[in-house]
C-alpha cells in the first residue's frame, strides 16, 4: 500500500477553487472551450481546442514563493495522481498538470508523458511522510507560464 499524506481540507479549501478559476482563465486565453469543471475526483477542468479534448489538473505548491528557486531541480507531483494517468491513458485527449505558485502569478505546465514509472520515487521534505512517493519531473521538462507580471515598483 502506498504511503500518502492525509487529505488536508484546509489547504484544499484555501487553494482549490482559486487554482481552478486561474486555470479556466488561462485555458480560455489560449483558445480552449471549457467543457466541465465539476468536482468528480478526477481532473479539475476538461476543455476542448482544435478537435482535442484536454484533461487539466491544477495544484498549488504553497512553498513556491517568488521566482522558482534555482536549487529546486525538480517539480514533484504526488503519486496519488497516478489515478489520472490510469483513467485517461488511451483516451482521445491530452492530460496536463498545472502546478501554480502560491500567489497564482506563475505555473508550470507538465505533460502526462513526463510522469513515468522511472520518475516515481520517494521524496524527502518537512511535510513528506517517510516512504511517500512523487513523480520527480526536471523543471527543464516543463513549461513555465507567467500569468501576471511581477510589480517590482517598491
Amino acid at each position: 500500500m502506498a504511503v500518502r499524506k492525509r487529505f488536508n481540507r484546509a489547504l484544499y479549501e484555501a487553494y482549490d477553487a482559486a487554482a481552478k478559476d486561474k486555470l479556466v482563465t488561462l485555458l480560455e486565453q489560449k483558445g480552449h472551450t471549457i467543457v466541465n469543471t465539476e468536482e468528480n475526483y478526477y481532473v479539475d477542468v476538461v476543455s476542448q481546442k482544435d478537435d482535442y479534448t484536454y484533461f487539466n489538473e491544477a495544484e498549488v505548491k504553497v512553498a513556491w514563493d517568488g521566482d522558482w528557486p534555482s536549487h529546486w531541480a525538480e517539480i514533484r507531483i504526488p503519486e496519488r495522481k497516478q489515478r489520472l494517468l490510469d483513467k485517461y491513458d488511451g483516451a482521445n485527449g491530452v492530460l496536463n498538470f498545472y502546478i501554480f505558485r502560491k500567489d497564482m502569478k506563475q505555473c508550470w505546465r507538465i505533460k502526462d508523458t513526463c510522469l513515468t514509472k522511472e520518475s516515481l520515487k520517494e521524496a524527502k521534505g518537512r511535510y513528506i511522510q517517510k516512504g511517500e512517493q512523487f513523480f520527480h519531473i526536471p523543471y527543464t521538462n516543463a513549461e513555465l507560464i507567467v500569468l501576471e507580471k511581477e510589480n517590482n515598483n517598491g
